[in-house]
């Protein structure tokens, strides 16, 4: 039967395999967008590439991984047993057919478009009511991690709201709105709530002698200047004071989590790696704020430099231990992790270029990004599809 087939058999792999594709196939279409720009052309669409590319960036892939993982890792959280085969097939199946109509839509217009906002949001709000249902469930002592994620992914529904008024309206506000809730109240906190709970861990297990630091005022204080930061930029406050705030505290965690410790084992280094991120990309939210000249270069350092190369280090380690092999970052998954890296300071730096030099280093940058995703998508997607290596089910 098809539901016997090891791509059935857990959440992860049916949320993470479509993840990695959407991934790929976006930055495809970012590429042949950026390519058709130096010979000053653009692509035929019916939405504003720039629209559309925020819209897709946000919700295109970054919510199917975080489905993965937290009906995987969620339910430890909370000690509930896993959500149902029929739960975590339907919620990612929505997701992919809502941003397949989207993506024709954006091509053609017409009520493709809505129709695949429609059917995305159901798949979102499955996602809410499946990760609500478990935490209602659950009598964990601690479970202010599935509150935060859980408030993350309603602020995200708000976010999705906001973008069908744009869709509908054609107002660009509603674009505006859609990028600042989905940025900094529901990605951000997502990935902040989840390195809050995981990193200690994942550095205890690997560092001798290491004691685990994740006190309770830190993930508040992360979790208010995110949303803080988000508010500020609907409002058009500046928030220079509160963006080098966030820089100093993002510093400041670094060296409690022991980045240098942290980079004898590499699968853990990505992951820290990708964490001081946050200290640069908003060190340059304040300079911006201040000083400006940077462009879209803060912005950058968030979305590309944290979120995405923070997805590589997270979605590998999941899929490396999941599919039952060694939790070890392998010299070719390292050099991957790696060119993501230099990829990310390239896309920022060349938000500081003059601007004649700008749309050459865009493109560049995203066939760099391109090219790491595909190779990143050959070393895992066939995982998904196999059974585990060491024959566990799962």
């Amino acid at each position: 039967m098809a539901d016997s087939h090891p791509f059935f058999s857990a959440p992860h792999r049916v949320a993470f395999l479509p993840g990695m594709l959407l991934a790929i196939l976006l930055l495809a279409g970012w590429s042949a967008e950026m390519a058709a720009r130096v010979f000053g052309l653009a692509l035929p669409l019916a939405l504003p590439a720039m629209l559309a590319h925020g819209f897709l960036m946000l919700f295109g892939f970054f919510p199917l991984f975080m489905t993965g993982f937290l009906f995987t890792a969620g339910p430890r959280w909370l000690n509930v047993p896993p959500p149902a085969r029929g739960a975590y097939l339907l919620a990612p199946a929505l997701l992919v057919a809502g941003l397949a109509l989207w993506m024709i839509g954006a091509a053609v217009g017409g009520a493709w478009l809505l129709a695949g906002h429609l059917v995305y949001g159901l798949g979102f709000l499955g996602v809410l009511v499946i990760f609500g249902r478990l935490l209602l469930m659950s009598a964990a002592p601690d479970r202010r991690h599935a509150w935060a994620v859980l408030a993350a992914f309603s602020i995200g529904a708000l976010g999705w709201a906001a973008a069908a008024y744009w869709l509908i309206s054609g107002d660009v506000r509603g674009w505006l709105w859609m990028r600042d809730l989905a940025l900094w109240g529901f990605l951000l906190p997502v990935f902040l709530t989840v390195c809050h709970r995981m990193l200690p861990f994942f550095s205890a297990n690997a560092l001798a002698p290491y004691q685990a630091w994740r006190p309770g005022w830190l993930l508040a204080a992360m979790l208010g200047g995110s949303l803080a930061h988000g508010v500020f930029s609907i409002a058009g406050w500046p928030s220079w004071w509160l963006d080098l705030c966030l820089a100093v505290l993002f510093g400041y965690v670094s060296w409690r989590w022991r980045l240098m410790a942290a980079l004898k084992v590499k699968l853990l280094a990505m992951l820290h790696l990708s964490f001081a991120w946050l200290m640069l990309g908003f060190a340059l939210y304040a300079w911006q704020g201040w000083f400006g000249g940077l462009a879209w270069a803060p912005l950058h350092a968030v979305t590309v430099g944290f979120f995405l190369t923070m997805m590589i280090g997270f979605v590998s380690r999941v899929s490396l231990g999941h599919s039952g092999r060694p939790l070890e970052a392998g010299r070719a998954l390292w050099w991957l992790y790696l060119a993501a890296q230099w990829l990310a300071l390239a896309r920022v730096a060349a938000d500081a270029l003059p601007a004649e030099w700008r749309d050459g280093m865009y493109g560049l940058a995203a066939l760099g990004w391109l090219l790491t995703l595909a190779f990143w998508g050959g070393r895992f997607l066939p995982v998904y599809w196999r059974a585990r290596a060491d024959g566990k089910p799962g």
